[in-house]
Formats: structure tokens, sequence, C-alpha cells
């Protein structure tokens, strides 16, 4: 039998369209630009994590630098913990690790920052936690 080239050429032509469907592990590639994929963009955003205290009728700005962390590592964990859904979790912990009587309450809040223009900036509170 003499196998010709052309039908060679068409099997593996078809073999390459099909063996990535076969090999695939996970729905990414097609979660990625399919239809509820969020459009690519070149314009970077921003996202800042910040935590507050309220404390004698004003809120404060907590800083990473109380727990001897660099505030980059602080906002990263707060990130963590909004990503995981676990806020409030995360406000608990720290109200026990700064057992301050005169804090009423503590709050997350997330900033984004498109592009590098400052001006156009969106502040959400993501959780509040009363302690009193």
């Amino acid at each position: 039998m003499k196998i010709k080239l052309k039908n060679i050429i068409i099997t593996v032509f078809i073999a390459a369209l099909i063996l990535p469907f076969i090999l695939i592990t996970d729905f990414f590639p097609f979660a990625r630009f399919g239809m509820f994929a969020e459009p690519v963009s070149s314009v970077d955003t921003l996202k800042i994590f910040e935590t507050e205290y309220y404390q004698y009728h004003q809120w404060h700005y907590l800083d990473g630098k109380q727990f001897n962390m660099a505030s980059e590592s602080f906002m990263y964990l707060a990130g963590n913990y909004f990503y995981r859904n676990q806020s409030k979790e995360f406000l608990l912990k720290l109200s026990q690790a700064i057992p301050d009587t005169s804090i009423y309450a503590w709050r997350l809040k997330q900033i984004q920052i498109h592009g590098n223009n400052l001006k156009q900036s969106d502040t959400v509170i993501i959780e509040t936690l009363k302690i009193r």
C-alpha cells in the first residue's frame, strides 16, 4: 500500500487541531477570552488596601510598621484576605492584635487608581467592624 503525502499532511493537520482539546486540563483559555471575560485593556489599575480604626471621633490610618512589617507587605496581607472573602476575619484579627479599649471600630478600604492619574481614584469601603 502506498501512502500519499497528501493524506499524511491532512492527518497531521487534523491531529494538530484536535490534540489541544484532548490534552486541555481546564477551561481557562476559553474563560479568558469568552463571552463573560473582561476586555483586555492597556490601562494599568493600581489597587491599594488601607486599614483604619475609629478612635476619639475620627478615623486613623493603620500603618504596617506598628506590626514590624513593611507597608507593602501589610497591604498585600489585607488584599489576600479581601480576595478570599475573609475581610471580617482580617479585621477581627487586627482588633485582637491591638486590644486598645478606646478603638470603637475598624474598616478596610480599597483604593483603585486608574493609570497614573491620582485624580481618578475610586475608594470603596469593603468591610466595617464595630467592636463596641
